[in-house]
Formats: C-alpha cells, structure tokens, sequence
C-alpha cells in the first residue's frame, strides 16, 4: 500500500502540482484547502506525512502545526512546512535600494517569534521547511528522507 501525504494548502495549484509529485513517486496525495478540511482528512486518512502551508486564512500553519503536536493520535506524523516567505524576502532584497525601510525585517522576526514560541511551549519545530515555488525533485527527497519510498 503507498504511503499517504496530506497536503494542506489554500493555493489549489500548489495542492495540484504537489499530488502530481507524489503520484508520479507512488505516494497518496489527500489534498485539503486549510485547517478544517485538514483536521476533517485526519479522521478519514492516516497520513505518513503531512505538508502545512505556513500562510493560510483562518487558521496558519503555525497554529494547526501546534494543534498537531498536542493532539496524541497525530503528534508523532512529520511534517513539513511550506513558505512563500524566502522568495517575498528574495524579491524585496532586490528592491531594496529603492526604499529606506526593509519591508521584510518584520516577516523574519514574525517567523522567527513563532519558531521560538513553539520551543518556549515544548514543541519540537516542524521536521523541515520548504520554500515556495517548490523544486519537484528537493521536494520528493526531503519526502523520502522524512517517509521512505
């Protein structure tokens, strides 16, 4: 039986372009839109992995990350984050001499408050973050690495 990998992202093209990846490997892909459906693929699935977008309306990544790690029938699933944040930064450091400001300071301090917030409540960070746009081939090892074939 392949194993499963739940996909939970509000950008249906991510959701989309990832289950092909995975198919093409010979994993499952169970997609979800965000927190809701996530928890609701939880009772029906029994993923070997799950993949959490970190900027989601509703409910982010972060706080569902969370509600994993408390919850005991999923705190031992690994997980892997997604961001768009190390390519937002990317963009803005090029455009950076065209502002006095640095827009992206307060992203990396966000993302790092979180990342602290999670060890102050004893929660072990996620196993590995992804930045968006994802490399169908990076993606797939750090899969393998985390799940095996």
């Amino acid at each position: 039986m392949a194993k499963q990998v739940l996909l939970v992202d509000d950008d249906r093209t991510t959701v989309q372009f990832l289950s092909e990846v995975l198919r093409e490997d010979g994993y499952d892909a169970v997609p979800a839109y965000d927190g809701k459906e996530c928890m609701q693929q939880l009772e029906q699935a029994k993923p070997d992995l799950i993949v959490l977008d970190v900027m989601m309306p509703g409910k982010s990544g972060f706080v569902l990350f969370k509600e994993l790690r408390r919850h005991e029938q999923y705190k031992d699933i690994p997980i892997i984050m997604l961001s768009g944040v190390g390519r937002v930064i990317e963009e803005l450091n090029g455009h950076k001499g065209e502002t006095s400001e640095k827009p992206f300071d307060p992203i990396r301090e966000v993302l790092k408050k979180k990342i602290q917030e999670l060890r102050e409540e004893g929660l072990v960070r996620p196993e590995m973050f992804v930045d968006k746009p994802v490399d169908a081939d990076a993606f797939i090892a750090k899969v393998r690495e985390l799940i095996g074939s």
